[in-house]
């Protein structure tokens, strides 16, 4: 016979998994134990609630600054603000846990729209996914003041960590999977070694998408392998993932170089359509651990400028003595401007060890100290071609370091390299230069346009800057795939459509040509689903964005039965 307690923990357990979703409320007015949850009733704490809810269920949170710590202790629950109401969740001075959010050995779990901070010491965190953990979404997020010490001046070292969003693949037997992190911002954070958004372990299948990482002290967004999270080796590595339309901007370490978005040892990720400015690297590409690797990283369609080293260091940093390498990776189709400001004689590229790498249709535009690229070793298997060349000093005093050896002048780079004999040297005639605000489609003079490999395919569901189709003709050189006639790439058609400001947190304003008249308009996610949708006339071309999530959105306007679109960033 089942005993009074174990039946009653079964009757329990079957409630949850049979019960419809219902709708429970929580504002700091209300009461924990002599409410029902209900939005006339409110509880008053989250957790509370967490711990009250039945399986399906949703936990609305209603405005309100909540000083608690919340822990999961089962699965399948929303938690969200109520109404986009700001919900503020301080983890100031509580020690029960590390993260102000935990998501430890529980699935079906939906964090939307919250705003997490305040939580200082040694290994905070902001939000923690860990163990066996499936169906995991975090978005709408707002997570800042995630400090691994309460003093600017701590000292740093690799004991010395927070995170914002972090999460660990722990267990062996189960993988984490189908896990989304969308349209989340993360800044101001003191991190120590550690990163703003990180996946690390057993991960198999995610997506960080829409994010906008800025003004941290350490990498922005990263994916990890082989760090001893998982105890089986074979599965501690990251992989099968997505980081697409993010931002990273001004991450920035003064203890080493950090990447605004780093692969460290994972597999399988596809790297595409982000914009990385002001970080250590644009980007990352490497493996820390010795006789390991990372594996399959596509990087396409990115812009990479104005960052402190180089747009991106590809390679095992320091192979084979003490880091691993990189094999079987590309890099296409991004825009790579007025990198290593920091003048480290890197330059635009750093290649340091990889083995079967592919770098074409990529534009290079080098500053002043006019360096394309830094090879320190000899590397096997480099594809390097069909890449447009410039630099802001002259051709003839363009360096390339190429295996250990340096060649001046970009014809002297072509002979002695061997490479980037299909490669184009001009001034891609971007739309504005300028290194603040720059807009990277190409003109119509462009020599870019049609100047990449005439046999390159592009991905299943590949797009440019503009979430436009990768190839018309031949491909173009960098993130701007041109559809002069049809789209906004025309100088015209760039005159009569103008968006700012660019980022924009309440309003955004749409100049038009004088001509135009009633215009009908639509905001689209990072997931392509319309947010936002209205006409503008002469009299009203402002766009009310204050309700909108953080995160990289387009603007579609059509006017004339023509349709042109525009990126721009809600903060």
């Amino acid at each position: 016979m089942l005993k009074v307690s174990t039946l009653t923990a079964i009757l329990f357990l079957l409630g949850h998994l049979l019960s419809a979703q219902t709708n429970y409320y929580v504002s700091p007015n209300g009461v924990d134990n002599a409410s029902n949850g209900t939005l006339a009733q409110p509880w008053q704490t989250i957790q509370y609630a967490i711990d009250n809810v039945s399986s399906g269920d949703v936990v609305n949170v209603k405005a309100g600054t909540y000083h608690e710590k919340i822990n999961f202790n089962f699965s399948n629950i929303t938690l969200k603000n109520y109404n986009n109401d700001t919900v503020v969740v301080r983890g100031t001075g509580i020690t029960s846990q590390s993260a102000v959010i935990e998501i430890t050995d529980h699935s079906n779990i939906t964090i939307d729209g919250l705003e997490i901070g305040d939580n200082i010491h040694l290994d905070a965190q902001g939000i923690l996914v860990s163990g066996n953990a499936q169906n995991i979404t975090i978005q709408n997020c707002r997570v800042h003041n995630i400090h691994f010490s309460a003093s600017v001046n701590a000292a740093v070292n690799a004991n010395t960590n927070a995170q914002a969003i972090i999460v660990y693949g722990t267990s062996a037997a189960n993988a984490i999977t189908n896990l989304k992190i969308l349209n989340n911002e993360v800044y101001n954070c003191r991190l120590g070694y550690s990163e703003g958004i990180a996946v690390n372990g057993n991960v198999d299948g995610f997506e960080m998408s829409g994010n906008y990482v800025h003004d941290i002290t350490n990498i922005g967004i990263d994916a990890i392998g082989f760090e001893g999270t998982c105890a089986t080796v074979a599965k501690d590595q990251a992989r099968n993932g997505v980081i697409k339309n993010n931002i990273a901007r001004n991450c920035l370490s003064a203890y080493a170089t950090s990447g605004g978005i780093y692969i460290d040892g994972a597999k399988n990720v596809v790297i595409e359509n982000n914009v990385c400015s002001q970080n250590g690297y644009g980007i990352e590409i490497g493996c820390e651990h010795v006789g390991k690797s990372a594996d399959s990283i596509f990087v396409r369609n990115n812009a990479f400028y104005n960052n402190q080293v180089a747009s991106a260091a590809l390679g095992g940093y320091d192979y084979p003595t003490n880091s691993g390498k990189i094999k079987n990776c590309s890099f296409t189709n991004n825009t790579c401007y007025a990198n290593d400001y920091s003048v480290s004689a890197n330059g635009e590229l750093y290649l340091s060890y990889s083995e079967n790498l592919l770098i074409e249709n990529n534009i290079f535009y080098a500053s002043t100290q006019n360096i394309i690229v830094n090879a320190e070793l000899t590397q096997p298997s480099i594809f390097f071609d069909y890449n447009l060349i410039y630099s802001d000093a002259d051709s003839a005093s363009l360096l390339f370091k190429w295996n250990g050896t340096n060649y001046t002048g970009y014809t002297n780079s072509i002979n002695g390299t061997s490479t980037n004999s299909h490669s184009t040297w001009s001034n891609p005639q971007f739309v504005n230069s300028s290194i603040t605000t720059p807009d990277f489609h190409l003109l119509q003079i462009s020599k870019g346009i049609d100047a990449g490999n005439p046999a390159f395919i592009s991905a299943l569901n590949e797009k440019d800057m503009d979430g436009e189709s990768r190839i018309n003709g031949i491909v173009d050189c960098g993130v701007d795939e041109t559809h002069f006639g049809n789209s906004i790439q025309s100088v015209e058609e760039k005159n009569s459509f103008r968006l700012y400001p660019n980022p924009a947190k309440n309003n955004l304003i749409v100049e038009l040509h004088e001509s135009d008249e009633t215009n009908s308009f639509s905001v689209l996610n990072s997931m392509g689903q319309i947010v936002v949708q209205g006409k503008l006339t002469p009299d009203k071309r402002i766009i009310n964005i204050v309700s909108l999530p953080l995160g990289v959105y387009s603007l579609n306007l059509t006017t004339a039965g023509r349709m042109h679109s525009e990126s721009f960033i809600k903060e």
